[in-house]
């Protein structure tokens, strides 16, 4: 007897993350894109978009989420938006994987969970599901290099339009929300709890209503310890090194893509060696683990407890930068 098919909406079909997520979600067995939608009066756009997958089109969020015929939604809208249309999502019984971040809030964070019940709901870092992720995890797990003392993570890409939306501090944008989540991520599940204290300094380029770039470090205690860049201004750059006390484990495309070959260095007292993994659509890979979590009732990879953690991170290096002062979790 095969799975029942998970039939998906996708709220934000004109947005430039569903170009990707929405193909790999109708291309992984037992899922299919079902309807759409964009802001009212988008719905040309919103054709274009669900023609390959012969979706409905709704006219509006609020429409979407009364067809009944939609068991799970894709949240792609700006940053701002996540929490109420999560909120309406699970008011009206779907499943939901919002993209990153959830919330710009741990509070907002609760909120979610306290409406969860009986549901499944996720946080869409992809990266985390990527085969080069979970082999990570496992070099970590086998101790080889020893307890892990230091975090490095950067990721960064050049954007020269201020017209993105990720510029306005309205729609919650910021260097922060955008590519620093994927960072100060990266430190929590490798440490595998929140830090004590954070000290963050940003950059506003040209005057910019948002941070633009950012240096951040985070104190685990006990002499460990993350440090992180990430910006709008320069790039690009996207990896992250965890060193142990007798190694490291260096991953040079760290938020790899579909096309992007994988590349993990792994140095100790016995010498260096490297992995090359083949390329992978993490995509694919986070709706086959949504699936799984709805089928199964299970927890989802990414849980609601490592969401409110980074939105609490987040808020902390964001007070950190306005107060230009180190702040205690």
């Amino acid at each position: 007897m095969t799975d029942p098919e998970l039939r998906w909406g996708v709220l934000g079909s004109t947005a430039h993350i569903s170009t990707r997520v929405a193909p790999a979600i109708h291309r992984t067995p037992g899922n299919t894109v079902t309807a759409v939608a964009a802001r009212p009066g988008r719905t040309e756009a919103s054709g274009r978009f669900a023609e390959p997958f012969g979706a409905r089109v709704h006219d509006g969020f609020e429409s979407l989420l009364a067809d009944d015929e939609v068991d799970a939604v894709y949240i792609a809208l700006p940053n701002s938006l996540h929490v109420p249309w999560t909120l309406r999502a699970l008011a009206a019984g779907k499943h939901v994987l919002c993209e990153k971040p959830m919330a710009l809030s741990e509070a907002d964070c609760v909120r979610i969970e306290q409406a969860s019940a009986g549901l499944t709901v996720a946080e869409a870092y992809m990266y985390r599901f990527h085969p080069q992720q979970r082999r990570v995890v496992e070099l970590l797990a086998s101790g080889e290099i020893g307890d892990l003392r230091v975090v490095r993570a950067a990721f960064a890409g050049r954007t020269d339009s201020v017209d993105d939306i990720r510029y306005d501090p309205a729609l919650g944008g910021g260097a922060t929300w955008d590519v620093g989540c994927y960072a100060f991520d990266t430190a929590l599940w490798a440490f595998g709890r929140a830090p004590e204290k954070v000290r963050a300094w940003f950059h506003h380029e040209n005057g910019a209503m948002v941070d633009t770039s950012a240096v951040a470090t985070l104190d685990f205690g006990d002499g460990r310890a993350a440090l992180i860049d990430y910006s709008f201004d320069y790039g690009p750059r996207s990896r992250y090194e965890l060193q142990g006390t007798r190694g490291s484990i260096e991953v040079r495309n760290a938020w790899a893509t579909e096309n992007d070959e994988c590349l993990i260095t792994v140095v100790t007292g016995d010498g260096s060696r490297e992995e090359v993994l083949p390329a992978a659509d993490p995509y694919e890979h986070q709706t086959i683990a949504f699936h799984e979590a709805v089928r199964t009732g299970s927890s989802p990879l990414v849980t609601l407890a490592d969401s409110k953690r980074t939105a609490r991170v987040g808020e902390a290096l964001v007070e950190s930068a306005r107060t230009d002062t180190e702040v205690t979790l």
